[in-house]
């Protein structure tokens, strides 16, 4: 009896571990943005990163840490966002550069992308000219 309940105890504990296991960790990007279009005009292969996708964010991958699955260097990688205007707080710029970071999910052996942000990226003050 002690026998049995001690095997079924460690397979529910077993089974709890498997289902907790986990692994979150944040990417950092420096990209190009190469254009942002309404999802239902894009075709190709996406990353969503929102819950509520709505547009295409495709950028080239200038810099990656850590280097992960299609994120490297020289990539060009679309995110499905749900706002350009959400995202960068201004227009996407195409041509320009941003830093971002991306939060990335393993769960149960599966990987999930969220959170693409844009960093802010700190400027100097503007130098007043002696008069």
């Amino acid at each position: 009896m002690i026998r049995l309940l001690v095997t079924l105890l460690v397979g529910l504990l077993a089974c709890t571990l498997g289902q907790t296991q986990s692994t979150t960790d944040e990417i950092h990007l420096r990209a190009t943005v190469q254009n942002v279009v309404p999802l239902t005009d894009f075709s190709g292969k996406i990353t969503p990163v929102d819950f509520d996708p709505r547009f295409a964010l495709t950028v080239r991958i200038e810099s990656v840490e850590p280097a992960v699955g299609s994120f490297t260097v020289g990539a060009v990688v679309a995110f499905a966002i749900h706002s350009p205007a959400l995202l960068f707080r201004e227009d996407a710029t195409k041509g320009k550069t941003y830093n971002f970071s991306v939060q990335r999910e393993i769960k149960h052996g599966k990987t999930r992308f969220f959170g693409l942000k844009v960093e802010k990226v700190q400027t100097a003050p503007a130098m007043s000219m002696p008069g």
